[in-house]
């Protein structure tokens, strides 16, 4: 009895306004920049992390609302491609801040990096209304 008793507050304070779990904001940028990078050396722990400080000093540049980067979640499937290293995705306000990131120094100094990677995929997005 006091268990079920116990069950309804939580139920009642999670259905009272404020009191609910709250869900992540939806991604509001209206440009969207999904890169995929192939690592020379995958394996090797030492390029791993000069790419990860290298493409985290670019999250610095003013124009960039959010990002995310990402390792492969392992899910095989015959539509998946899991082949890639790391995954970054890009926010911005519009293609404006877009073109302030593509030309940024850290930009450019990421750029000379590029020693580190054979392959790069980008996909550029603007989000249907």
């Amino acid at each position: 009895m006091k268990s079920m008793k116990l069950a309804a507050l939580l139920l009642t304070a999670l259905l009272l306004p404020g009191c609910a779990p709250k869900a992540p904001a939806p991604i509001q940028s209206q440009f969207l920049h999904h890169v995929y990078f192939w690592l020379n050396e995958p394996n090797n722990p030492n390029a791993r992390n000069e790419f990860l400080a290298a493409i985290r000093k670019m999250q610095a540049i003013p124009s960039i609302r959010h990002s995310a980067i990402g390792t492969p979640a392992g899910i095989e499937r015959d539509v998946s491609d899991t082949s890639w290293t790391f995954y970054w995705l890009v926010t911005f306000d519009d293609r404006a801040g877009y073109d302030i990131y593509d030309k940024h120094p850290l930009h450019d100094e990421f750029r000379t990096k590029s020693a580190l990677w054979k392959k790069v995929l980008v996909y550029d997005v603007i989000p249907e209304k």
